[in-house]
């Protein structure tokens, strides 16, 4: 903490000591005991109202080293606060601001006094009040909370899907994960309806899992306020249903423990517990007299606290509630060609929330395609197809990406006609053309995007083609064989002495442009607010060209068509 800030402090505190009684302590009652922190602390003797009632009261402010640019902590180690909103039951901070609040950091003084006031108003309101909306508007939050000495509630559980409207059985998969933090491990817990059965399998595909069965219980309601501990037999009596309790009874003496999940009051989470292995054989009873579910409900299970459990909804209409706030119109993309260009632009698609892809490349990626591609290292000699479907389905392990290791000229035209939109990437002139001659024809009637870099990063060109244009078609399938030379920026003059733009490695297919990973992000950049925009609003066919490295171009004497540009800009040419 810089000196001059705790100049502030200490100017603060002997201005605050002519109306509080305050005193710097180097500890804060803590569950019974004492806890000591390295931070500078005040307790401060707070005149307060409780329930209607003046009375005095120990607040301790807690200083780290990052304040004035992260508020104080404002610790309330009285019992009385611990279920009441806004304060964490375990640690007993009090939330008294929203996350990432702007406020003068200069002003330490008015900060200080600003805390004590919320405090102050904090305990005057909601010891006077039903706070039952308060945990009903979070409940997640609240749910989360340890309670008087429960085992901390395990959140590493996620749930593919809507929350079930009916009780029903789940299928679950856990796998072992490392925290990168610390390098402890932890269980993952993933649970699913059938329905939603092959996320498991992918899952399942990444990592070595066991499954486990869980149920899931509707009829579950939850106590209007905390603390939300639970015990076997509390568990039964908040089932509403006699059908739940029959299914819990049924499961649990099935199973002689398990998972069993519930809603809470959100759709973006659900509770749980987990009951352990139950003790059946007990002194003074014959085997089998106990089952699983009696010792549960009338024996130890009956008075001792069952672990809690915080399951995540992995789902379409939470993903997309996080993301865009709706659910974006579905879309399907094919993309062929998953090199430089291609990978790279699956990143930006992914961004779509509802959208399918089916991805078409014959080759696999190798080292020579790292420098530029989305993937890396890791992914060398897999096929690309498979390795980019790996990439979108690590973001949405629900997305359904269809991989093609052919060529495009090899699908089928009803598979072509499927997707909403096409995007050609294959810096392939001949399966360019191939697809221009079946939307000539009328096969296929479905937008086209090419996309390519030339040499040197000197520009990037996106050919829109719509299939209602039928002149643009025509004009289009008649261009020269070299290419769409007209779309260039570096002269046609140049590519009939291609050994100038192009690199070779051995062998007969070893020629490539050079161009880096910054270019193709800069031309992608560029023109995916127009694909954004064409894919909603269609227009006549047009192209699109990105001005690159012109002064790549000047300095090693490649000619360019006479235009006017500026580095970076976007310009529009008929097509």
């Amino acid at each position: 903490m810089p000196e001059e800030v705790k100049a502030a402090i200490d100017e603060s505190l002997a201005k605050l000591k002519k109306e509080y009684d305050i005193e710097v302590v180097d500890r804060i009652p803590f569950h019974g005991g004492q806890r000591r922190l390295p931070d500078k602390i005040w307790r401060i003797n707070l005149p307060v109202e409780i329930s209607g009632k003046a009375e005095f009261l120990d607040v301790y402010m807690v200083f780290t080293n990052s304040f004035p640019f992260d508020m104080p902590a404002i610790i309330l180690p009285d019992d009385r606060f611990r279920y009441l909103p806004h304060i964490s039951s375990n640690t007993q901070k009090l939330c008294l601001y929203e996350d990432g609040i702007d406020y003068d950091a200069d002003n330490i003084y008015g900060l200080i006094r600003d805390n004590l006031d919320k405090t102050k108003h904090w305990i005057s309101f909601y010891t006077s009040r039903d706070n039952t909306d308060e945990y009903a508007r979070e409940p997640a939050s609240y749910w989360a909370e340890e309670y008087d000495g429960e085992d901390e509630v395990d959140d590493f559980w996620t749930l593919i899907g809507n929350i079930p409207e009916h009780t029903c059985e789940l299928k679950g998969i856990f796998y072992v994960m490392k925290d990168d933090k610390n390098g402890k491990q932890h269980f993952e817990f993933i649970v699913a309806p059938t329905e939603e059965s092959g996320v498991l399998d992918y899952i399942s595909d990444l990592h070595e899992t066991k499954e486990f069965d869980a149920l899931f219980l509707s009829s579950f309601e939850k106590s209007v306020e905390p603390p939300f501990t639970l015990t076997g037999r509390s568990l039964v009596q908040r089932l509403k249903d006699e059908d739940d309790k029959n299914r819990l009874k049924k499961y649990i003496n099935k199973h002689g423990g398990g998972y069993i999940l519930f809603p809470i009051g959100t759709d973006n989470f659900a509770g749980g517990v987990h009951i352990i292995q139950q003790k059946c054989n007990r002194s003074g009873f014959r085997n089998g007299i106990i089952t699983p579910y009696i010792a549960l409900t009338e024996f130890d299970g009956r008075v001792k606290k069952i672990p809690r459990l915080l399951v995540s909804i992995f789902s379409d209409s939470r993903i997309a509630e996080r993301t865009a706030g709706v659910m974006m119109e579905h879309r399907k993309f094919i993309i062929a060609g998953l090199g430089s260009v291609g990978s790279n632009l699956c990143y930006y698609l992914n961004g779509y929330n509802n959208a399918q892809f089916t991805l078409v490349d014959k080759d696999k990626l190798n080292l020579d395609n790292i420098g530029r591609h989305l993937l890396g290292f890791e992914h060398k000699h897999q096929y690309k197809v498979s390795a980019v479907s790996k990439y979108l389905k690590e973001y949405r392990p629900d997305r359904e990406v269809l991989e093609v290791k052919t060529l495009l000229q090899e699908m089928e035209t009803v598979q072509i006609n499927n997707a909403d939109s096409i995007f050609i990437c294959t810096g392939d002139i001949m399966s360019e053309r191939w697809l221009l001659q079946k939307m000539r024809n009328g096969e296929v009637n479905k937008p086209v995007f090419i996309l390519w870099l030339e040499p040197y990063g000197i520009s990037g060109i996106m050919l829109y083609v719509n299939p209602e244009d039928k002149e643009s078609l025509e004009r289009l399938s008649k261009s020269s064989l070299i290419g769409f030379e007209n779309y260039c920026l570096i002269s046609p003059d140049e590519y009939k002495d291609a050994e100038k733009l192009i690199k070779r490695d051995a062998g007969c297919n070893g020629k490539y442009a050079i161009y880096s990973g910054n270019d193709v992000t800069f031309f992608l950049s560029a023109v995916f607010p127009v694909i954004d925009q064409l894919m909603d609003s269609p227009t006549k066919s047009k192209c699109y060209r990105w001005v690159g490295n012109i002064d790549i171009a000047a300095e090693k004497g490649i000619g360019l068509v006479s235009t006017e540009y500026l580095k970076h800009m976007l310009q529009e040419i008929e097509v």
